[in-house]
């Protein structure tokens, strides 16, 4: 198992997105573990849990999470619509 925290908080969004893409290339078929409010790589996820408080608030993908969660949305948005 990897476990990533924010593995690309410190790069611009082109890197960023080249990087969502490869790690999900790289890690298929293997569990791993991303802690992340970035998009980019939420949305190439299999799965999405949202936790807030220390506490599982929603679950699915990211697009599922977009249309029916609205703190999950102001949280990955940054409260940018």
């Amino acid at each position: 198992m990897l476990i990533l925290v924010e593995p690309t908080s410190a790069v611009d969004a082109h890197s960023e997105a080249r990087i969502a893409e490869r790690l999900a290339k790289a890690r298929a078929g293997r569990t791993t573990l991303v802690v992340t409010t970035s998009p980019l790589v939420l949305d190439r996820t299999d799965q999405v849990v949202y936790v807030q408080d220390g506490r599982l608030h929603a679950q699915g993908t990211h697009r599922e999470l977009l249309d029916t969660s609205p703190e999950y949305t102001a949280t990955v948005t940054r409260g940018e619509d």
